[in-house]
């Protein structure tokens, strides 16, 4: 169930100790949801609406974001290692030079996301990623091409494209 809050009033329940916001929808406030550098680390976010955030340079070690809606969210350079993201939105989403070490990126739409420089990068199974952007992000071809991800003009971490529509056979490229 969707609860509305404030960034102002989930940053004073996060530092007062508070971790559990599943299901919130930020509103924004002054035209944005600014959560620029912010350590947030171990909160769960599960089912959250993160639409359009600003996430950029924040430290979401160990975040559950399962199911999370990060459509537009920017999340360039944050960190987000050992977080669950299993089955999140991330149509849009900005993950440049983003730390993503032992992240669950299973059953996510990265549809039109940008991964382009991040870093240790698992890899994904059943995932859409059409026209997602690897471009020199330390991620090898066959963590991409496997798993029954579906692949579709897909940019390697090389900067080739792959054509699709394709589903990923284990068998890497």
């Amino acid at each position: 169930m969707a609860w509305e809050i404030t960034t102002e009033e989930l940053l004073v329940r996060y530092d007062s100790g508070e971790r559990n916001f599943a299901g919130v929808k930020l509103i924004k406030t002054c035209g944005a949801i600014d959560l620029k550098g912010l350590n947030l680390q171990g909160i769960t976010l599960r089912g959250a609406d993160l639409t359009g955030a600003d996430l950029t340079g924040a430290d979401l070690t160990g975040a559950d974001l399962t199911g999370a809606v990060l459509v537009e969210t920017y999340l360039e350079r944050a960190t987000i290692r050992d977080a669950n993201l299993y089955s999140a939105n991330l149509h849009w989403c900005n993950l440049v030079e983003a730390d993503l070490l032992r992240a669950n990126l299973d059953h996510v739409n990265a549809t039109s996301a940008f991964f382009c420089g991040a870093i240790n990068i698992g890899g994904f199974e059943h995932t859409i990623l059409a026209k997602t952007n690897f471009k020199d992000a330390l991620i090898p071809n066959r963590n991409i091409c496997r798993g029954g991800n579906l692949i579709w003009d897909t940019t390697m971490s090389d900067g080739t494209i792959v054509p699709g529509p394709q589903f990923g056979d284990g068998q890497g490229r």
